[in-house]
């Protein structure tokens, strides 16, 4: 059972940071609430307050201008996949956005949302990750931006602070030279949470890979870039033998942030066959 609770409505941005900033750790942000309702069921949180966001106007638009993409944080990931702006520059963010869960919980999730819960499996962080996003957070003391990995303290943790909200996300339009994949392994198509994701995104001139980018999910405690794998293989030719050096430097790195577990014998393996697979989809897209 719910405990009981406010529920406030805020009529603008500045009114919600006004609320936020009146109750603090008090209250709580909600948007789609797809892991947020599940959360007070479950009795894990108790706020004494709900602030609903999902109907502010400046957390609402989808928009390109001077070469930037922004999203409003309250964007469902339907609206997202669906996005004109988002499929043309922006494409592997739609791909994995149209993943997401089922039909009810893409209609309803954030973009926003997907990013603050801060998921290990969250399918939206890692092509933000490879697309460099940055995340505009706002409060009653003022506005900042910063990276979208610096908004992940580690599992199920951001770096908000109770009177924050992230309004929008950010990221430089790809110039149709650079393509991507992403690709993520779940118990099922629909309706499940990913057991394994990757993002790549490339730049090629004719058989060389130029800037590379890498980024997996649910196989480290948060999503991250592979830097050391991306650094094998920028400027360096297309050959299946490198890029399983890479592959197996990214099933390393699992191994090394997330420790041996039971499944390890059966993830190492699949990581790196999801990893020549994703360079290799991008590097034939373009």
């Amino acid at each position: 059972m719910i405990p009981p609770f406010q529920y406030k409505i805020p009529k603008n941005l500045q009114e919600a940071c006004d609320l936020l900033w009146d109750y603090r750790e008090k209250a709580k942000v909600i948007a789609g609430g797809t892991d947020l309702i599940i959360a007070l069921r479950n009795g894990l949180l108790r706020p004494e307050v709900l602030i609903d966001i999902t109907h502010l106007s400046e957390l609402r638009k989808i928009e390109e201008r001077d070469g930037i993409i922004s999203i409003g944080g309250a964007v469902t990931h339907s609206e997202i996949s669906a996005s004109p702006i988002i499929r043309t520059y922006g494409r592997i963010l739609s791909e994995a956005a149209s993943q997401i869960g089922s039909p009810q919980i893409r209609n309803t999730g954030t973009i926003g949302g997907n990013v603050v819960n801060a998921s290990p499996a969250a399918d939206t962080l890692p092509p933000l990750m490879v697309l460099e996003a940055m995340g505009k957070v706002v409060s009653k003391e003022g506005e900042k931006e910063a990276p979208i990995d610096s908004l992940i303290q580690g599992p199920y943790r951001s770096t908000l602070l109770p009177h924050e909200i992230l309004v929008s996300i950010s990221f430089k339009k790809l110039p149709p030279h650079m393509k991507g994949s992403f690709i993520r392994l779940a118990r099922r198509d629909g309706m499940a949470i990913a057991r394994m994701s990757i993002a790549v995104l490339l730049q090629r001139e004719g058989n060389r890979m130029k800037e590379v980018r890498i980024s997996v999910g649910a196989i480290t405690p948060t999503p991250q870039r592979m830097k050391e794998a991306e650094s094998l293989l920028e400027d360096q030719p297309f050959d299946l033998e490198r890029l399983r050096v890479a592959s197996e430097k990214i099933s390393s790195a699992m191994v090394l942030r997330s420790g041996v577990r039971p499944s390890t014998s059966y993830k190492s393996p699949v990581v790196k066959a999801l990893t020549m697979r994703a360079i290799q989809q991008a590097f034939e897209n373009i």
